[in-house]
């Protein structure tokens, strides 16, 4: 029976220590590769996408009453400032041309007589042919005539205006966006004609989000990118919406571009804002993994794995910068750093 028992009792003690070194190697399996800890340059910065709004597309209107006649224009049409691009029928505004005229011309008539008349008056008053209020009728009579004579002349020149208007010109270089009248359309004053847009000075609004309006200020620098456009610039923030959208919770931040014409009015636009430029430690993403205790980032020693808690800032091209817990050039855990626990042995598979 003793002999039975010391035979188990050897066994036993075999078996554990054959676990003890399955257990170990086991340990010994975990693989990770590991990097350097090091200092990098970290931005801190903000991006939203807004949309690019023309500051000068004036929509051309009809001034007059009339029919369109002529077009000499079309949509998407390049015209020059104080080119011809459409005519309202100008017959009536010629006839009121020609009354104006013709009514002048007949109170110059009366007027030149009514001058003669009262000329001869004062001879004849002084001879007491005639009583001096026979001559102040006369001479009030040519003071009227002389009053029609100028009411006559402004009609004149209202009538010439309004013919002026019946032939619409360009009032900027640009692009036609939109032929709003056609042919043969009668429009009244105020109708839409043409809509003309310059692309040498256009704005962009670009919605951030509210949490950051305490940050942004203008004359803040911005860094615009446009979708149409082949070209990035950065510019100066101009001015920002005084109040939050209701509806999505942004402030609408604004900035001008002048003389890039390839940047058209309703494209879509980047904004990127740089806050903050500062160098501090950075580890790879993977190397920072979430425990109970906080961020944790996985320092590798003797083939052995020390958890250290870390204090993270911003994520950028891979790379996250630790505030504090950590010191530059130490080694860390990357891949395989999700699996670990502390005070671990690990097989480095990049021990270089």
């Amino acid at each position: 029976m003793n002999k039975i028992f010391l035979i188990l009792f050897t066994l036993t003690l075999a078996s554990c220590g054959e676990s003890d070194k399955v257990s170990e190697k086991s340990q010994r399996q975990t693989f990770i590769s590991t990097s350097q800890s090091k200092l990098m340059q970290f931005t801190d910065q903000q991006s939203a996408m807004g949309t690019i709004e023309g500051l000068i597309d004036p929509t051309l209107s009809a001034e007059i009453n009339g029919k369109v006649i002529k077009i000499y224009a079309r949509t998407g049409t390049t015209v020059k400032k104080g080119a011809l691009l459409a005519e309202i029928e100008s017959k009536d505004y010629q006839y009121q041309i020609n009354l104006a005229e013709a009514e002048i011309r007949r109170l110059k008539a009366r007027l030149s007589n009514q001058e003669k008349i009262l000329e001869r008056s004062l001879a004849l008053v002084d001879k007491k042919f005639i009583s001096p209020n026979a001559l102040d009728t006369i001479a009030t009579e040519k003071s009227e005539t002389y009053e029609e004579l100028e009411i006559a002349k402004s009609r004149l020149d209202i009538a010439k205006s309004n013919f002026d208007k019946t032939k619409i010109y360009a009032p900027i270089d640009g692009k036609v966006q939109k032929q709003i009248a056609s042919i043969g359309d009668y429009l009244k004053i105020g109708d839409g004609v043409f809509q003309v847009i310059n692309n040498k000075k256009v704005r962009a609004h670009i919605p951030f989000p509210e949490h950051l309006a305490y940050k942004i200020k203008p004359g803040m620098p911005i860094k615009l990118s446009g979708a149409v456009s082949q070209t990035t610039i950065t510019v100066n923030i101009a001015e920002l919406k005084p109040s939050i959208s209701a509806e999505s919770r942004s402030i609408d931040v604004i900035a001008d571009i002048s003389n890039l014409p390839d940047w058209q009015p309703g494209s879509t636009v980047h904004g990127t804002i740089i806050f903050d430029v500062k160098q501090n430690i950075a580890v790879p993403e993977q190397s920072v993994v979430q425990r109970p205790a906080g961020a944790v980032v996985y320092v590798v020693e003797d083939s052995k794995v020390t958890a250290k808690v870390v204090k993270t800032g911003i994520s950028q091209n891979g790379f996250v910068e630790i505030l504090s817990g950590l010191n530059v050039d130490q080694t860390v855990a990357v891949d395989g750093a999700a699996f670990l626990t502390d005070n671990i042995a690990v097989n480095v598979s990049n021990p270089s």
